[in-house]
């Protein structure tokens, strides 16, 4: 779906407001969906009611959807490919490039409720993906703007450093408000990326019929496949150090409680 919407928008239009409004809605989803989720766990509805309510209100936008398709009369035109006198960067890099940036999002998206679970704080835990989707609508507005300004390498360069700075943050500790803000941060970053990452890949020259959309989706998807596999064993090895080091404490406790029970 990501790639025919992008495909269709980029079609007719590389005006910033209507692609970042395009990207926005994936923030708008995940924040509507996670309410209605937790409205729907306050009032102990099960799982089929919940998807039952979730299919309704799908239909109901799929028929407004439907209702706001302009007629072919007022539709606009392809819009021509925008001319690269000096080509920004290379096709396969930023396939590779946004490879990277799904390895690194699946695995902050993965285990960055799990640092508010641990932190203690059940509102934040349940809201998490409320205040990332909150993030996404401006930050696609903004990342937008600023690359029509400033140039979309030099955006996209600061979006992937914000990114980073967000996780680190979350590394350094897990108190409330370093949490807070790294939401906030990949959440105004994470579509951000998308939102710079696609109307690059159409302007980008490319070897025979590769669609270089649907090639840098794919590789987004392979790193979201391969992050928690690399990441799984690491967090394994660090918990099993965690242990040794547990076991060799509680060896150190016994020896001393042993030496002194023998000088006695």
């Amino acid at each position: 779906m990501m790639i025919f919407g992008s495909m269709i928008v980029l079609q007719h239009t590389r005006h910033p407001f209507v692609i970042a409004s395009l990207f926005s809605g994936v923030g708008a989803g995940i924040l509507l969906g996670n309410e209605y989720v937790i409205a729907g766990l306050r009032y102990a509805l099960s799982s089929h009611a919940l998807w039952s309510g979730a299919a309704v209100i799908s239909a109901v936008l799929l028929l407004l959807l439907a209702f706001l398709i302009p007629a072919r009369a007022h539709a606009l035109p392809p819009a021509p490919p925008a001319p690269t006198h000096h080509p920004l960067m290379r096709w396969w890099q930023l396939a590779l490039l946004y490879g990277f940036a799904g390895f690194g999002y699946i695995i902050v998206a993965t285990y960055l409720p799990l640092m508010a679970k641990n932190a203690g704080s059940p509102l934040l835990t349940a809201h998490l993906w409320s205040l990332v989707g909150l993030a996404i609508v401006p930050g696609c507005f903004g990342w937008l703007w600023a690359a029509k300004r400033w140039g979309v390498l030099q955006c996209l360069t600061a979006n992937l450093l914000i990114q980073g700075v967000c996780v680190i943050l979350t590394l350094a500790s897990d108190a409330l408000p370093l949490l807070i803000i790294s939401s906030i941060g990949f959440g105004a970053t994470f579509m951000g990326t998308t939102s710079l990452v696609m109307p690059l890949a159409r302007q980008l020259s490319v070897p025979g019929n590769i669609n270089l959309l649907g090639l840098v989706t794919l590789t987004y998807g392979i790193g979201q496949i391969v992050g928690p596999t690399v990441n799984q064993p690491a967090r394994q090895r660090h918990g099993g150090d965690r242990q040794r080091n547990a076991l060799r404490r509680c060896g150190l406790i016994f020896r001393r409680r042993h030496q002194h029970d023998s000088t006695c």
